[in-house]
Order: C-alpha cells, then structure tokens, then sequence
C-alpha cells in the first residue's frame, strides 16, 4: 500500500525554513507559513490520468493520484470525455450540456462491486455546469467482467494491494 494517501496526508506535510533575522523570528514564520501552503496547493493539483477504455460515445481515465483507501473500500476520480456534446434533461430542470462527466467512484474490491458516489458534468471549456453532490445511499453494482468498469476495478485494486 505504498504510495496511497488518506485524508490526513495533505495535512501531514510541513516545511520549515529556519532563517535568521531582525524580526523576531517573524520573517522564518512567514516563509514557514507560505512554504506549508505551498505544498498544499500543489499536492490538491496532483494528477496522474490513466487510460481504461472507451466505448462508442466516450474514452475513460481514472486519476490514480486520487485513490484514497476508505476503510475496506477505496474512492478513486474516473472521467469521461465524450466524442461530442451530450445534453442531459433532469426532472424540472433546463437540459445540460455537457462534454466531459468526472465521478467519484467507490469501489469494493473484495466483493468486486462499486457505484458513483458524485458525479458532476462539466462543458467544453471546463466549467462545471452540473453536479450531483454527494450521493451516499446509491446502489452497489457488480463489475462486468469486461469493459472500462472491469479494467477501472483490476488497476485500482491492484494499487491497495
């Protein structure tokens, strides 16, 4: 399990720079202080995009930078890039239009199951124009044993193994 984050990680990273100075030391807090910041931005910007498929109207990628092991289940950031526009009607709703969807999925590897957990749709120019929220009472389904659920689920528990 080399290599997985949990929620704590990005917390957990600290720099100190120790400088010298006529400030009472307030100069070395406030590098400290931008450094610790730093790290955090660029740690949240980490990506790490891998290919797992595609099927007539989209190609898909998981973030393998985004695998956070939750418990006996692990959430991982899937997307899809559709071949052209789709547009999605909800109940009492104007119609979306939309060209790539990002998820949340959870995954259980021990029963082979998972389910999306969020998704938000987001249009050509990456702008979120729809989304979810968090769906926690969602059906568990069972992977297929081909297609980019299959592959999705052999990479990512792979990487918790």
């Amino acid at each position: 399990m080399t290599g997985l984050k949990t929620s704590t990680d990005l917390w957990s990273r600290r720099s100190s720079v120790t400088m010298t100075d006529n400030n009472g030391g307030r100069m070395s807090r406030l590098v400290s202080v931008f450094l610790f910041g730093l790290s955090i931005t660029s740690a949240a910007f980490c990506e790490s995009w891998v290919d797992v498929g595609a099927d007539t109207e989209a190609k898909y990628y998981v973030d393998l930078d985004s695998i956070v092991l939750d418990n006996e289940n692990v959430n991982v950031t899937k997307k899809g890039i559709y071949t052209r526009m789709m547009t999605e009607s909800f109940e009492n709703d104007e119609p979306v239009v939309f060209k790539i969807t990002q998820a949340l999925v959870e995954i259980d590897c021990a029963r082979e199951l998972n389910r999306v957990t969020k998704i938000d749709m987001v249009n050509d120019v990456g702008d979120v124009v729809w989304t979810s929220g968090y769906m926690d009472r969602r059906l568990w389904l069972s992977i297929k044993s081909q297609g980019h659920s299959r592959t999705t689920f052999d990479l990512v528990c792979a990487q918790v193994q």
